[in-house]
């Protein structure tokens, strides 16, 4: 199989009730050229006639933010209005893209739907998603207009000081945007999203997506947007700080991310994951709950950034699994844990084996 006909057997198998023109359109080439190659995968094998039959495969929708992160971690705790010792870093995230980027070191296969711009940072990201396998086929590179960008600074121990966000480009992820791109999300098996998308795309997925939809909350100034229908949240997962935001309830304990998970889970989330970068991991439901203190070895250049994304996945990936609920929190606490060990905000070392491993360590 050529790489074209695997491309377009991807589009077909996501939307068997895809027409030529539309495969030209995806392809950049012509109907009659989708034709020839229609007619290559029937005589090869892969397709049945006309009717285009194929078994869909498992697989996860992502829609979210990338960005360039910029940020620097302390050597000694930062003392205000001064100058202060530390380290600075350029790494490729954003939610939506550590989130992918995590499935994919787990063998999730996954379509990642996002905006970046046409500058130097949405090169790189561009370059970087081929390298690691990401499929970024339906996302959209934008003329003129600068990558989503995060500045933040942290405590050596991981905590946030302050964060700075210039992502005015995820206005573009518009409900006719996600129109276009619907067939990816009716075909999903499961949806991931974070607040980083605007109100109308958020409400556009509770809308129009019957899959389960798990959410990464980001920034208390958007963690409301998700809650605009919570019944439709099989899992939210929160910050203690963001969750005091949607809950009321400030959290600092075991104790108190219970009361806040009943909030929500009372307001119609099923399923709650509420953490805190060095206190611990609240999973809970309205029948279960596990609690792991959050521990191990962090990087001297600690970066708690992409914990969240990679508790998100390793769900998402367990929920695929079939785990049960003690096993799928045992996983997002050792997807956290792992990830707080490095300075990138996905573990380069992340892998289904060493996952497995690190939740041995959770098991009471």
């Amino acid at each position: 199989m050529t790489e074209r006909e695997r491309q377009i057997l991807l589009w077909i198998t996501q939307n068997p009730m895809i027409s030529q023109n539309e495969l030209a359109e995806l392809a950049g080439i012509t109907r009659s050229s989708v034709a020839v190659h229609i007619s290559n995968l029937i005589k090869k094998g892969y397709l049945r006639g006309r009717g285009y039959i194929v078994a869909p495969p498992s697989y996860v929708a992502v829609i979210g933010a990338v960005n360039m992160d910029v940020f620097g971690v302390a050597s000694h705790r930062i003392v205000g209005g001064s100058s202060n010792e530390g380290h600075v870093f350029y790494k490729l995230g954003g939610v939506g893209r550590n989130i992918a980027l995590n499935l994919c070191r787990l063998d999730v296969p996954n379509y990642l739907v996002t905006v970046y711009g046409d500058d130097y940072n949405g090169e790189l990201f561009k370059s970087d998603a081929v390298r690691n396998g990401m499929d970024i086929t339906y996302s959209r590179q934008l003329t003129g207009v600068g990558t989503s960008t995060y500045l933040y600074v942290n405590q050596p121990d991981g905590d946030r000081m302050v964060g700075l966000d210039d992502m005015g480009i995820n206005g573009n992820i518009t409900p006719d945007f996600l129109e276009e791109r619907r067939s990816v999300v009716d075909n999903a098996d499961r949806v991931v999203i974070d607040s980083n998308l605007s109100q109308q795309a958020i409400d556009w997925v509770y809308d129009n997506c019957d899959r389960p939809v798990f959410a990464k909350s980001v920034s208390v100034n958007k963690a409301r947007r998700l809650l605009s229908r919570p019944e439709r949240l099989d899992t939210l997962v929160l910050d203690f700080v963001e969750a005091e935001v949607l809950s009321g309830v400030k959290v600092t304990d075991e104790e108190s991310a219970r009361r806040c998970a009943d909030v929500l889970i009372r307001r119609g989330v099923r399923n709650v994951c509420v953490h805190g970068s060095n206190k611990g991991m609240l999973y809970r439901n309205a029948d279960e709950s596990v609690y792991f203190p959050l521990s191990g070895k962090a990087s001297s250049d600690r970066n708690t950034n992409g914990a969240g994304a990679s508790a998100v996945a390793a769900l998402t990936w367990a929920r695929g699994l079939g785990c049960g609920f003690g096993e799928s929190g045992r996983l997002a606490v050792a997807a956290a844990s792992l990830t707080a060990e490095s300075n990138e905000a996905v573990n380069p070392g992340m892998s289904a084996d060493l996952l497995r491993e690190r939740a041995e360590r959770f098991r009471s």
